[in-house]
């Protein structure tokens, strides 16, 4: 069976269907998804370098003919290389974030939506029932600082999905977390001897560093895991005992130290995905199945002359 490639790319005024390569990468991790558009250098009778310019309003969709569509991208140009080919690269809803410097303000104890809705007003957002610590909007920074700093600093995943602002727990995004399993079946649909590893959980020495966040600006502590393991600390709010810290510590690190598979794997740009899915891995080439769940931490794109490709970073067990 061929599969035939079909694109449909907006840059400002100009609509085009054919492309050198599309690089899309996205990511829980980040707070900005970004693209990278290389064509060739002329269109019609103009040159590309000339007629685009930062700030453009970007919209990629990519598909197979006879398949469905997907709006894989959408934001704005904030580069232009004007070689040949001419490479493009484009931010999400960061671009223009990082261009605002919000008024200087001190939040003492303060809902997580209040400090969005101050942020980005004009942006849809989702996010849990947080109270938050202290809070400063330092002068002359950007809201893309401001919104880095909650990441950092509270540990939330941080990130836009279809121009809505997410801010929460990770793995937790209501627009996805009810979301089929996106199924790769190492057999069929997975490129051959990707670069995973297959993690025994005794094997694995980590150690969870708690912090709970009250309600009235204090923190609770607590240390669960391997004293000589590698460090990875948590957020957690409102939970007001070190024992109820610990336990919910404690469930955590079960969900990070386990047996199963950690690195990336490739595929065609089918089965559509993206980051906070859940993969479903189907491993049956060795006699005890490594079959599993796996969140999707982060999905790179590929379209172009080379073919249509999905690399997908796998992060925790689901299931």
């Amino acid at each position: 069976m061929s599969y035939v490639l079909r694109c449909k790319i907006e840059i400002g005024a100009y609509i085009f269907t054919s492309v050198n390569n599309v690089r899309i990468e996205k990511s829980r991790k980040t707070i900005g998804d970004t693209a990278t558009i290389t064509m060739p250098a002329r269109f019609s009778d103009k040159f590309l370098a000339n007629v685009l310019k930062n700030g453009d309003v970007v919209k990629i969709e990519l598909q197979y003919q006879n398949y469905p569509s997907h709006v894989e991208f959408q934001g704005y140009i904030s580069e232009i290389n004007p070689g040949r080919p001419v490479v493009i690269r484009c931010e999400d809803e960061m671009y223009k974030l990082k261009r605002k410097k919000p008024e200087t303000k001190s939040f003492q104890s303060v809902k997580l939506k209040d400090v969005l809705h101050y942020l980005v007003p004009e942006c849809v957002t989702q996010c849990p029932d947080i109270t938050l610590s202290p809070f400063y909007i330092k002068k002359d920074s950007s809201i893309a600082f401001a919104l880095q700093k909650l990441k950092d600093e509270y540990g939330l995943d941080v990130y836009f999905r279809n121009n809505t602002l997410f801010a929460g727990i990770p793995y937790t995004d209501p627009a996805i977390v009810n979301t089929d399993a996106v199924i790769y079946n190492m057999d069929l649909n997975v490129k051959p001897n990707p670069p995973l590893t297959f993690k025994v959980a005794d094997s694995v020495r980590m150690k969870v560093k708690a912090i709970s966040i009250l309600p009235s600006n204090q923190k609770l502590e607590t240390e669960v895991g391997d004293q000589d393991g590698s460090v990875i600390t948590l957020h957690f709010y409102n939970i007001k005992t070190k024992d109820e810290l610990k336990k919910q510590a404690e469930e955590k690190l079960k969900t990070m130290k386990f047996d199963g598979f950690s690195g990336n794997i490739v595929s065609m740009g089918l089965p559509y995905i993206e980051h906070g899915y859940t993969a479903k891995i189907i491993d049956n080439r060795d006699a005890n199945s490594r079959s599993g769940y796996y969140f999707a931490d982060a999905v790179n794109t590929t379209f172009g002359i080379s073919g249509f490709s999905r690399e997908v970073f796998l992060g925790r067990r689901a299931r």
